[in-house]
């Protein structure tokens, strides 16, 4: 199991080659057209790891299983095959080879069914698939059954009844394996080469048990079901039957696929999952937040700041970097880049209308810069105020202290020294506060008179 170099509990499903880093798709960076990945770190094309480690197990997603099929072109498929091979079936030579039709076109899309499964497409494929090739197909597995029982016979005769029958129950445990090579290698031969058979159950392991047993029980309640439903109605019974087979036949086609897809890794290739329409494209601005992250993960913290100025620059303030530069900012204790963006930082949230954060944000500053003041003289008072309110006293007096060597703004300075007077008073530093009041009147007095 392989997980993301960034996200370590989550599995990796990209590699990049150049740095030796595996990405999950949060930090797999597609292109503007969706066409490929790149690596967060380096720019490198990545190469997928498929999906084998997000997969669920098959036999936790057996309700989507028994959905596969039941889609209206699949049902339709179902039900039209098993009504024209049982409508035909008693009639001498047409209903062999309406039988073989009808197998061939299931057959077909059954593979078809598998191999799109096995590449990560959970939806059946289109039924024009179905219908080329099927009876070649039907052909080849006839011929092989032929050669089987030949080779069952011949061990019959010479290895004895308890050898062929262990043998008998080797092939029957090997035909799961054998269709998910057919539906890779598409050769007959090459599929049933023990050793790619043995190379199958290997790679799946103990599950392949499980996946034999679903099976089996599968292939049983054929007969079964159609009993329960119709008795004594013979032909009737024989298309439900072929109803119910052919059913089970695509949900077993598609179980396999998923295996394949499962574990693609053991079994030499990768698939992703498909859905229909097109890779879904982040904005350019969220891309760079995923570049932003691997680099402060990976401690390179010069590199993030650069991808976050240069992401202001270009998106201004109308966007949540503005909290996430912040943030960094804070948390990388980059007091010179702080002191220049502070006060635009504590503008810009209140802007937003944002004024129950402002407090809080100015104590973060202070924590690190402990002489800063804002810039904006406004924000000065909104801030003093803020402090008054909870108590905090001596840092609303500190952020009016000396506002009146810097502003002419007669209507703000009223308002700043009267608060700063109320906190004097409030601290019980009546000498100050007096001088305040007097210099207050002064102000009030000027303003009247201007």
């Amino acid at each position: 199991m392989r997980y993301c170099s960034y996200k370590p509990m989550e599995p990796a499903t990209w590699h990049c080659a150049e740095c030796s880093h595996d990405f999950c798709d949060a930090y797999a960076l597609e292109s503007e057209r969706g066409d490929e990945h790149r690596c967060c770190d380096c720019q490198a094309p990545l190469e997928s790891l498929g999906s084998a480690f997000t997969a669920e197990p098959f036999w936790e997603r057996l309700a989507e299983t028994f959905r596969y099929p039941l889609t209206i072109p699949v049902m339709a498929l179902i039900i039209v095959l098993a009504l024209l091979s049982g409508l035909l079936f008693f009639i001498p030579i047409v209903g062999v080879v309406a039988g073989l039709i009808s197998a061939g076109i299931l057959t077909k899309y059954s593979f078809q069914c598998l191999e799109e499964t096995a590449t990560g497409r959970m939806t059946p494929p289109e039924l024009s698939e179905a219908f080329s090739g099927g009876l070649i197909i039907i052909l080849k597995m006839i011929g092989l059954l032929i050669l089987v029982g030949i080779a069952g016979g011949a061990s019959y005769e010479y290895l004895g009844a308890g050898i062929t029958g262990f043998l008998g129950a080797l092939v029957v445990l090997s035909i799961p394996a054998f269709l998910i090579n057919y539906a890779m290698t598409d050769s007959i031969l090459a599929s049933a080469s023990p050793l790619n058979i043995f190379r199958v159950v290997t790679a799946i392991g103990f599950p392949y048990g499980i996946l034999i047993g679903l099976l089996l029980l599968m292939t049983s309640s054929v007969n079964v079901l159609s009993y329960l439903v119709i008795s004594g109605w013979e032909w009737s019974s024989l298309v439900l039957q072929s109803v119910i087979s052919n059913f089970y036949m695509i949900v077993t086609f598609h179980l396999l696929g998923y295996v394949v897809f499962q574990y693609q890794e053991k079994l030499g290739f990768y698939a992703r999952v498909q859905v229909d329409g097109a890779t879904a494209i982040r904005p350019a601005i969220d891309r760079s937040r995923v570049q932003i992250s691997a680099a402060v993960k990976s401690g390179q913290y010069d590199k993030a700041l650069t991808i976050f100025q240069k992401n202001l620059d270009q998106y201004n303030q109308g966007t949540a970097l503005y909290d996430e530069y912040f943030d960094f900012l804070i948390a990388t204790a980059n007091k010179e880049v702080l002191n220049s963006f502070a006060s635009d930082y504590l503008d810009y949230k209140q802007s937003l209308g944002q004024d129950v954060q402002l407090k809080r944000i100015h104590k973060q500053i202070l924590a690190l810069l402990p002489d800063f003041m804002p810039a904006d003289h406004n924000m000065r008072f909104t801030l003093a105020r803020d402090y008054a309110k909870y108590g905090e006293f001596p840092m609303a007096v500190r952020l009016i202290n000396g506002m009146h060597k810097e502003t002419e703004d007669k209507a703000l300075l009223i308002k700043a020294y009267g608060l700063m007077q109320e906190c004097l008073d409030a601290l019980g530093r009546h000498d100050m506060s007096a001088s305040c009041q007097k210099f207050l009147q002064r102000l009030q007095g000027e303003s009247t008179t201007g």
